[in-house]
């Protein structure tokens, strides 16, 4: 069984994700503002993921539960880079700052996080890292300038840590879903319609990420495009 960090754990697709892997018999240690109800080989932490100086000192206190722990149980060989937020609208009514938050979190907190611990990754015979991206990295559409920008932007990191881990057996994912019936929506004024064919389920991103874990050695899933059958938008009422 693998110890796997997963970010975003406590809500959504990251629920989801933790939930798959503790019932295939993981270790879990998530990654989140907010906890969940203790659960059997998941350690919480509390981190506030859109400071990237948090982040970095969380990474870092990781590393050396690492090396100081006998049982060697804060080994971390796989990683899920899930947590991430959505803002959409015209640019130029994005403020400077709302600007730099969302690619924060969406972007520049990952990279962080994984040039930390990448170093005692490639230390295993077999590790992951699978990013948790979005349509939106694919192509960009209206009203979504910072977000795609994100996306794109994660989706260019995997391709090119590909390159960089392979010769250590570390392979590198990338999950692309469309609309996804969370809590996402919950700030936004649109969501996906109402039929069950107009939205994927967290737990169908989550099997996609055990997809690419249980995957063989010799063979890396590069990436996994998942929609719903029907594409469908539809405005919330004010």
């Amino acid at each position: 069984m693998r110890t796997i960090l997963v970010t975003g754990h406590s809500k959504g697709i990251g629920l989801a994700i933790t939930d798959a892997l503790l019932l295939s018999g993981h270790t879990v240690i998530g990654a989140s503002r907010t906890t969940i109800d203790e659960r059997e080989r998941l350690e919480q932490h509390t981190t506030d993921l859109s400071d990237a100086n948090a982040v970095e000192l969380f990474a870092k206190s990781l590393n050396k539960a690492m090396r100081t722990s006998s049982a060697n149980s804060h080994s971390i060989d796989a990683i899920i880079c899930n947590a991430g937020s959505g803002e959409f609208g015209a640019l130029e009514n994005f403020s400077a700052t709302q600007i730099q938050q969302n690619i924060q979190l969406n972007l520049v907190t990952p990279l962080v996080l994984l040039k930390t611990l990448l170093p005692g990754m490639k230390q295993h015979s077999r590790s992951d890292i699978i990013f948790i991206a979005s349509e939106s990295a694919l192509q960009g559409g209206r009203f979504g300038s910072v977000y795609s920008a994100a996306k794109f932007g994660i989706r260019g990191a995997a391709q090119a840590l590909r390159f960089e881990c392979a010769a250590t057996n570390c392979h590198v994912g990338l999950v692309n879903p469309g609309m996804v019936r969370t809590g996402f929506f919950d700030e936004l004024n649109f969501e996906p319609g109402d039929a069950s064919q107009n939205a994927l389920q967290a737990n169908d991103v989550a099997q996609a990420v055990m997809s690419i874990l249980n995957a063989p050695n010799n063979a890396v899933i590069e990436e996994i495009n998942i929609s719903p059958l029907q594409h469908v938008v539809k405005k919330k009422r004010n």
